[in-house]
């Protein structure tokens, strides 16, 4: 059959079912077609979006922007602005870096106050490390790579790339059909359960959920956010910190961690959850937490105005409540941004604060290292200035007494625009113009109206007015027991065409000699002298004037050297005037001529005597007859440099006590007590350290004997143990061992020290924490976290008398080493093997729970808060001692652990040759029977002075006595803390002292201990309030303007305590004062903290 006629025969339409049968084919092709359309389109963006890699990074603009609060709202034209020049300034840098073909674009993403922080995105093609692009920044800003640089100036130190991200797309995706989307508002696709939403979302299932700033990867459907999120079912998160996902290796980061953080007691965690940093940098205007966040404004608004960070040419700050009074035991805090490297001048419209105790504290510049430029009180404010762009403003008020308070105003001061004129003219009416106090010199000059104290030390009234409105400035108004050197100088001055001339007024009503110098320093720091005057020119204001003329830059310095007493120099009235000095109007004033005075040292001593070899023999005045009364002799003893001195007495007979030699070790103030002999002979030989020692005599007003013979040699290592050979360690007690033998935990040394220092805790803020050191054959070695226990924790806390373990934790440390690897024994004892390296790098950080101290385990009755106090309650200050001397009650001490008391050096100077003659008494409460249960009475066995203790200026008054037998500690004996270093106890602290001394003046000894509280006082309101004693930086003071509670005689070596954190701290020592209890006269106490490490060294505290 013919096919063909065949298929001509079919000749009838398509029937309905055959029609259906083609469309849907036709359809079926289109479909396939546009689906292969669609997965050609979707493998290539899928292509696009994976080669996308985001990393963050912050750094600083130090100038060219201004911070404000519109700069954290992203829809301001501000952020706006800003945001779009930083990101163009990246592009130009990493578009012409070695990054150029990786780098796909940048994104701010906030900024922060600080000058200005900025966090921000960066966008690449493929993974780059952080090391590199960072590196590509610095280069680029360093070479200018930015138009935008020479606006911008960027701290590149600042610069940190913070990790980098998951693969991502630059810009939200939407993939129709598979259901997989990134966007701000919510969408569901059923089927895959696959979401993003601008909150948090979970999808039970495969539970992947993206919220408000989504990076989505097609294909996975796994997405960031900035806001913390857990998948139940894959455990996959994303956090603004880094987080990584086992098997995808995909993570997404921001900053270090959002682990939940604790932190010491002494830091503050940041908002990031996770940083811990000191609370003293909290709002200092220094940024200090990755995130900002300890300088946020709304943290840090001051309770006074509500205001932080001033900013701007001009703006005003006020105390609390102003105009109305202001509020007690507060701290109000501003920092003061000015821009473009100009300075600041600070004015007051009104100003009342309580005398020396609310005062308002102006410091250059923010954070740790400001400096104190300005401390203000009373009624009559400076105007101060602050030559830098960046000020601290700090309102500190007490407990007691509030007055109205200031108003401020702070404005923008250019000084290059000054004249060499008005920097220097002053009048001193404003305060210090714009001259500046030299910070290295021994003083500051003292801006006063009036009379100096005492009245005949300086001028009556000021120059300007000659009245007593009128101000000046002056030398230190305290006698002080040194010479003392205060400088103050101008800015730097222009080099000068024509000549100037430079006037001032001065005063030098003096007894002593001083020096009056004023000189010309130059840019590198060489000087001359252009005026100086010396002596005493009478009780009146005289003119001076000196022509200058000087071709290059240069400042202008007064200098005056005050010497021990009570005169003092003052200056008024400087100016500087166009033209050379005229001839003077004034007469030339005339050296008042020296009255001759009486000698330091008596006419009896015929000294002080430089005695060299061969003279070396020396007696006592008048020896061998009985010495004179209130002598005070001395005797520089030399020896040639490299060489010591042996001293010798070859006969002692002095009044028990009262009449005292003392030996120090050198020449001067700076001279270490060696020995203070009494009583009578033999004596141990004494050793100097130096080439010189300094021997003094000194007798009371009654009672005398015959003296002393003493002679000296010199030599090289007198009384020093030899020297040991190589790799051999020399005992405390002088022999010599072999090093192997050093912490091995068997004993080598006679007195055990080869033991005694073997583990120590280093680069801790507290002492109680810090990683865990060994010393291995007289070297350090760091422990390494392997094979360390808890077991070992514990151990090493109380081998160190530092409590139980609190917490311990591996730290990485890449420095050197050596390192040991720690095992510990069935018998407790500790396997060392020395190490090059730990593994990966880890060593052990501990931190233990710290001594058991300063709590009272005798539960105190509340009643309201020594002389004008009450009597104390059983219990109350179990680390109380009463010191009894040849059975008398003497002084008073403090337990620091369970066999060492703290006291004063003045309590045991002349009472230290026989210390068994010494008990201390713990746990009384009255001394009317020392046989209670609870009393403990003990010998002491060991006084140490501290060295630098000056019996003639009552400083370094502190002293260490040990016990004859260690302590248990009961309810009723405990030790107090030590404040750590660092620890500071503002005035106004009410703090809390003890003892059995005098409860009046002139009246007897208390039989029961008595308490009271008192104030800790700024250092200078107590050198004001004491000027006949030099109240050096190792004292303290405490008490009420009003007098009536105090410490007194018999309290002397007692506590003086101040409590935080409900333990109670040894802050001070009681060691003098004038009376007792008296309006405006403080009592003194040895400044522990200045002590604590010479305690710890000595006792291995």
């Amino acid at each position: 059959m013919n096919p063909k006629i065949l298929f001509k025969k079919r000749n009838v339409p398509f029937n309905s079912y055959e029609f259906l049968l083609t469309v849907l084919f036709i359809m079926s092709l289109c479909i396939c077609t546009v689906l292969l359309t669609f997965l050609w389109l979707f493998n290539k963006t899928t292509e696009q979006g994976a080669n996308y890699h985001e990393t963050e990074g912050i750094f600083t603009i130090k100038s060219g922007a201004l911070f404000t609060p519109a700069l954290q709202n992203k829809s301001s034209t501000a952020f706006k602005v800003l945001a779009f020049d930083v990101q163009q300034m990246v592009d130009d840098i990493l578009y012409s870096s070695q990054l150029q073909n990786e780098y796909k674009g940048s994104k701010v993403i906030q900024f922060r106050n600080g000058s200005i922080i900025v966090q921000f995105e960066l966008f690449f093609v493929r993974l780059v490390s952080e090391v590199k692009i960072k590196n590509e920044l610095v280069y680029g800003i360093k070479a200018n790579k930015s138009e935008l640089l020479q606006t911008l100036t960027i701290d590149v130190n600042s610069i940190e790339i913070t990790g980098l991200g998951i693969s991502s797309t630059s810009s939200p995706l939407t993939t129709p059909g598979l259901g997989i989307s990134s966007t701000s508002s919510p969408l569901t696709t059923p089927g895959l359960g696959i979401s993003s939403t601008s909150n948090p979302l979970t999808t039970p299932g495969l539970g992947i959920s993206s919220t408000s700033s989504p990076l989505t990867t097609p294909g996975l459907g796994i997405s960031s956010t900035s806001n913390p999120l857990t998948t139940p079912g894959l455990g996959i998160s994303s956090t603004s910190s880094p987080l990584t996902t086992p098997g995808l290796g995909i993570s997404s980061t921001s900053s270090a961690s959002t682990t939940p953080g604790k932190c010491l007691p002494s830091d503050e965690l940041c908002a990031d959850g996770v940083s811990c940093i000191r609370k003293e940098l909290i709002c200092d205007g220094i940024p200090n937490c990755p995130d900002g966040s300890d300088e946020y404004e709304k943290k840090c608004a001051t309770p006074c105005d509500g205001k932080f960070i001033l900013v701007g040419l001009s703006g005003s700050f006020h105390s609390i409540h102003y105009p109305e009074p202001y509020s007690s035991n507060l701290v109000c805090r501003w920092i003061i941004n000015m821009e473009n490297h100009l300075s600041i001048k600070i004015n007051f419209t009104a100003f009342e604060t309580q005398n020396y105790v609310d005062t308002l504290n102006i410091y250059e510049g923010v954070g740790p290292t400001k400096i104190l430029r300005a401390c203000i009180w009373g009624s009559n404010p400076e105007t101060v200035y602050i030559f830098s762009d960046k000020a601290t403003v700090e309102f500190v008020t007490d407990y007691s007494e509030n007055l109205n308070g200031f108003n401020a105003t702070y404005t923008a001061l250019n000084t290059s625009e000054l004249t060499n004129n008005e920097k220097i003219n002053c009048t001193f009416e404003d305060g210090f113009c714009y001259w500046i106090q030299d910070l290295e010199d021994d003083s500051e000059w003292e801006r006063i109206n009036g009379p100096t104290f005492p009245i005949t030390s300086g001028p009556d009234f000021d120059h300007t007015f000659g009245n007593l409105s009128g101000y000046y400035i002056s030398t230190p108004i305290v006698p002080g027991s040194i010479p003392v050197t205060v400088q103050l100088f101008s800015l730097p001055l222009d080099p000068i065409s024509d000549a100037f001339c430079l006037s001032f007024w001065y005063h030098m009503h003096t007894i002593h000699e001083y020096h009056l110098t004023i000189k010309i320093i130059y840019d590198h720091y060489t000087e001359k002298i252009i005026f100086q005057k010396e002596g005493n020119y009478g009780n009146n204001w005289n003119y001076g004037q000196i022509t200058l003329n000087e071709t290059s830059k240069f400042k202008v310095a007064f200098e005056a050297l005050k010497k021990p007493g009570w005169d003092n120099i003052a200056i008024d009235d400087i100016g500087l005037f166009d033209g050379l000095c005229t001839e003077n109007i004034y007469p030339e004033p005339t050296l008042v001529p020296t009255v001759p005075t009486t000698p330091l040292l008596p006419t009896d001593c015929g000294g002080p005597y430089d005695l060299w070899e061969p003279n070396t023999t020396f007696t006592s005045v008048n020896y061998p007859n009985n010495y004179p009364n209130k002598a005070s002799c001395v005797w520089h003893l030399n020896a040639e440099k490299g060489k010591n001195i042996q001293l010798h007495f070859q006969y002692l007979d002095l009044e028990n006590i009262y009449d005292v030699v003392e030996i120090r070790d050198g020449r001067g103030a700076e001279s270490l007590l060696l020995a203070v002999y009494t009583g009578k002979s033999p004596v141990p030989d004494v050793f100097s350290t130096t080439h010189q020692m300094t021997v003094l005599f000194n007798t009371d007003k009654s009672g005398t004997r015959k003296g002393f013979v003493a002679n000296f040699t010199t030599g090289y290592h007198l009384g020093m143990s030899a020297p040991c050979g190589l790799n051999y360690y020399q005992c405390r007690s002088g022999e010599c061992i072999p090093q192997v033998h050093i912490c091995d935990q068997s004993q080598h040394c006679k007195d055990n020290s080869d033991e005694a220092n073997c583990v120590r805790l280093i680069n801790g803020s507290l002492s109680s924490s810090g990683l865990v050191q060994f010393n291995i054959q007289n070297k350090w070695h760091l422990a390494c976290a392997d094979e360390w226990t808890e077991e070992s924790s514990s151990s090493i806390c109380n081998l160190l008398g530092l409590g139980s373990e609190n917490k311990s934790s591996p730290v990485l440390f890449t420095g050197a080493g050596p390192f040991v690897e720690v095992t510990k024994t069935a018998n407790s004892s500790f396997i060392l093997t020395p190490r090059v390296q730990c593994f990966n790098n880890l060593v052990i950080h501990l931190r233990c729970s710290g001594k058991s101290c300063g709590k009272r385990m005798i539960a105190q009755k509340y009643r309201p808060k020594i002389v004008g106090g009450s009597d104390a309650q059983e219990g109350a200050w179990p680390w109380m001692v009463l010191l009894y001397f040849n059975s008398m009650p003497t002084c008073g001490a403090s337990l620091i652990n369970n066999e060492w008391l703290v006291t004063a050096a003045h309590c045991v100077y002349g009472r230290n040759l026989k210390p068994s003659q010494w008990k201390a008494v713990l746990g009384l409460h009255t001394n009317l029977s020392l046989r209670y249960p609870q009393t403990v009475t003990q010998e002491i066995d060991q006084i140490i002075i501290n060295p630098h203790y000056n019996k003639r200026t009552k400083d370094s008054d502190i002293a260490l006595m040990h016990l004859q037998f260690r302590l248990n500690y009961t309810d009723y004996i405990q030790p107090i803390c030590f404040p750590e270093k660092n620890k500071q106890f503002l005035p106004g602290t009410k703090c809390s002292i003890a003892g059995w001394g005098k409860t009046t003046h002139q009246g007897s000894i208390a039989s029961i201990l008595q308490e009271a509280e008192v104030p800790l006082i700024t250092h200078q309101k107590c050198k004001q309030l004491m000027p006949e004693y030099n109240i050096t930086e190792n004292m303290i003071c405490a008490g009420y303007d009003e007098g009536g509670i105090d410490s007194c005689q018999g309290d002397s070596g007692g506590p003086l305590m101040c409590q935080e954190n409900k333990k109670w701290f040894l802050v001070g020592v009681t060691s003098f004062g004038y009376k007792c209890a008296l309006p405006y006269r403080p009592g003194i106490y040895v400044d522990v903290l200045k002590f604590v490490d010479w305690i710890k060294n000595t006792i291995n505290y």
